[in-house]
């Protein structure tokens, strides 16, 4: 009975950030996600020690145990599109290796060109 309670207990909390999150996303019309905003609201009250990580480890534990399991969904619609991705591999290719690295030697260029350095 008592671990039910603590894992309700849990869950309102976690919850409880979700819902407060909306309820400002909706109220200042942010353009944030909510649930990131939740996330920050929840990691605040970690850090203040208004709650302890061991008071939300009843509902986290198996929600990290099985979280596997909601990526396999996604892996399984890869596999549909698995022609596609083998006509245009070349491209796919070069947005993952040649943005970044386009993206850090121009960051690098214009950082060396600033004026203050370490």
């Amino acid at each position: 009975m008592m671990t039910a309670l603590r894992f309700i207990a849990s869950l309102a909390i976690l919850i409880g950030c979700l819902w407060a999150a909306k309820l400002i996303t909706a109220t200042f019309a942010l353009s944030m996600p909510a649930p990131l905003l939740g996330l920050l609201i929840l990691f605040g009250l970690l850090q203040s020690g208004i709650f302890q990580s061991k008071h939300l480890l009843p509902s986290c534990d198996p929600i990290l145990k099985y979280m596997a399991l909601f990526f396999i969904p996604a892996g399984v619609g890869l596999i549909n599109y698995l022609a596609i991705f083998s006509q245009y591999a070349w491209l796919l290719a070069s947005v993952l290796i040649l943005v970044p690295a386009l993206g850090l030697f121009l960051t690098g260029k214009l950082a060396s060109q600033g004026r203050f350095h370490d």
